[in-house]
């Protein structure tokens, strides 16, 4: 089964000439295996997506690097995301 493409984190990386390098350093792993997490051959770790939420201090946010499971895995976040969808709506 193949993961989610985290297009917003490719997104973000195509905008920044050698972020990709940057945060693999950050994250001690090597180029080609987080370029396998960004196109949804691997899921990324819970941890690492905490890391790239902080790294990119919240541009990309760990639910978009955990799109189908993230609201399972910090389930605080829904209530926060439940009441920012609210207060755009009114």
């Amino acid at each position: 089964m193949r993961n989610t493409e985290l297009t917003k984190l490719k997104q973000y990386a195509s905008e920044r000439p050698g972020f990709m390098t940057q945060l693999s350093e950050h994250l001690s792993i090597s180029p080609s295996y987080l370029s396998q997490m960004v196109s949804g051959l691997r899921a990324m770790r819970p941890a690492y997506a905490t890391a790239v939420e902080e790294f990119t201090g919240g541009a990309v946010s760990r639910i978009d690097c955990r799109p189908k499971d993230g609201f399972d895995i910090w389930p605080e976040l829904k209530k926060d995301s439940s009441n920012q969808v609210s207060k755009e709506t009114v």
